[in-house]
């Protein structure tokens, strides 16, 4: 199954977990895009050039979700094996499809967020553009980020799925859950880095989800399709808005034994250690 704490997990966990910023930065990551300066510029403390007062928050909830849908996967190429005009050109294909879902989240943001999107945006773009993805972990960014989630948990009327990790075991994940938006949101109570990684298991397969684990990972990501993941440090939380189809899913933490939010560890992924569960979409 894949280990979402490869290239793309680590890169979001780098960036915090921040779903917009991830978006953003890989849009304009390799692009000499002439209106990437402009949007920034356009976005303050009042909100995005965009915004208006009537916004619609379904049409804010619906394109959120969307450009984490479309981040989710990423670029679709191997980092770690691929030429760099390779990355260049999936980066470019995956701009093309980002940017106006990302764009339309700022159209549409709702005018008591609007600041927060503005600013979580602006700062993403400053990042691109610069190289330098500092002010992603800053609290500025961070409180933009979680105000977003808040107002999305309140107002979008998705099902909600919480979670609790702790050294080493998810608590809390029900035996089964509405099919649709679901908003999941991760609380960290362990004292390592963890992820609830998740994955729907293919219909046709019947294996328990423990078993597909020790299986060749080529093997057993063609048995699976990855959903989406939100990563939380020891005491924080992360939320993260997911369709999920009916099935049987599985959630997984990847993340190996020792990982700091600064660098991976050198230990067993956490799923051997006992960190996996199997719930029911239906």
């Amino acid at each position: 199954m894949r280990s979402t704490t490869g290239t793309r997990g680590v890169r979001r966990l780098v960036l915090g977990g921040a779903s917009l910023a991830l978006a953003a930065t890989m849009v304009a990551c390799g692009s000499d895009d002439p209106d990437t300066e402009t949007r920034a510029a356009g976005a303050d403390a009042s909100g995005t050039e965009a915004s208006g007062t009537e916004a619609d928050p379904a049409e804010f909830c619906s394109a959120a979700v969307a450009v984490e849908a479309a981040f989710g996967m990423g670029p679709d190429v191997e980092f770690e094996t691929a030429t760099p005009a390779e990355i260049e050109a999936a980066l470019a294909e995956f701009a093309g499809r980002v940017d106006p879902l990302l764009e339309r989240v700022e159209e549409t943001a709702p005018e008591e967020i609007a600041g927060d999107v503005g600013t979580a945006a602006a700062l993403a773009r400053e990042a691109s553009s610069t190289g330098d993805i500092g002010a992603l972990d800053g609290p500025e960014f961070q409180e933009a980020d979680a105000a977003m989630d808040e107002y999305m948990l309140a107002e979008c009327g998705y099902e909600q799925l919480e979670a609790t990790g702790v050294d080493y075991e998810f608590e809390g994940i029900p035996d089964s859950i509405e099919a649709g938006t679901v908003a999941v949101t991760f609380h960290n109570e362990g004292e390592e880095l963890h992820e609830i990684g998740l994955a729907r298991i293919d219909d046709d397969v019947t294996m328990p989800v423990e078993e597909l684990l020790v299986l060749p990972e080529e093997q057993a990501m063609s048995m699976v399709t990855f959903t989406g993941a939100a990563f939380a440090e020891p005491g924080s939380s992360d939320t993260t808005f997911l369709q999920l189809e009916p099935g049987r899913y599985a959630a997984v933490c990847f993340v190996p034994e020792g990982t700091t939010h600064h660098q991976e560890g050198e230990g067993p992924p956490h799923f051997t250690l006992g960190m996996v569960a199997e719930f029911t979409v239906g």
